[in-house]
């Protein structure tokens, strides 16, 4: 998955979970501010197996703390994200 699809993803999940709208899911924002405890990390991770393929360990997620780093992270881009 490349970064955006990640991003995206992530932002769809946590809306889900937090019965909001992607929109409103800030992808600088720590995750733990966004609601995600240790057991929705568990869960998480699992999840993002899942869908990339690849493992994904909790560790990483508590590693890599805001949708922005983890997708970073995952898609092998750990630079910032360029705006403008």
């Amino acid at each position: 998955m490349t970064r955006q699809q990640l991003t995206d993803w992530l932002r769809e999940y946590l809306a889900d979970l937090l019965d909001i709208t992607p929109e409103e899911v800030g992808t600088d924002i720590p995750l733990e501010y966004l609601g995600v405890d240790s057991a929705t990390t568990l869960v998480l991770s699992a999840d993002l197996s899942t869908e990339t393929g690849r493992e994904t360990r909790p560790g990483e997620i508590l590693d890599h703390p805001t949708i922005e780093r983890l997708a970073a992270h995952l898609s092998g881009s750990d630079e910032p994200a360029r705006v403008g």
